[in-house]
């Protein structure tokens, strides 16, 4: 039964990561990015300025949603790493110990 128990820690510690990457650039804004570089001309004055310009009500709630998943998975790892602790700490005591 233990055998089917898998804890992936270093993907959730990699999904962690990329959220908080997420994150910081949700909002990199058409101030500091070049839509017509990054899209050509027509493009990066019609739709992508017009989707920034309509988006940006929602980057505030984006945010807080990504914020609250990099902290539930925060604790989820904070509560494995607690557990691998306790029970390497209850083995210690339990079979003789150091």
């Amino acid at each position: 039964m233990a055998s089917d128990v898998n804890i992936p820690g270093n993907e959730l510690q990699e999904a962690q990561d990329m959220l908080g990457f997420v994150h910081d650039f949700i909002d990199i804004g058409h101030n500091t990015f070049d839509f017509e570089a990054a899209f050509g001309t027509e493009l990066g004055r019609g739709a992508a300025q017009n989707f920034e310009n309509k988006w940006e009500d929602g980057q505030q709630q984006l945010r807080k949603q990504v914020q609250g998943i990099r902290d539930a998975i925060g604790s989820i790892l904070d509560a494995f790493e607690k557990t691998d602790q306790d029970a390497v700490a209850n083995l210690q005591v339990g079979g003789g110990g150091q």
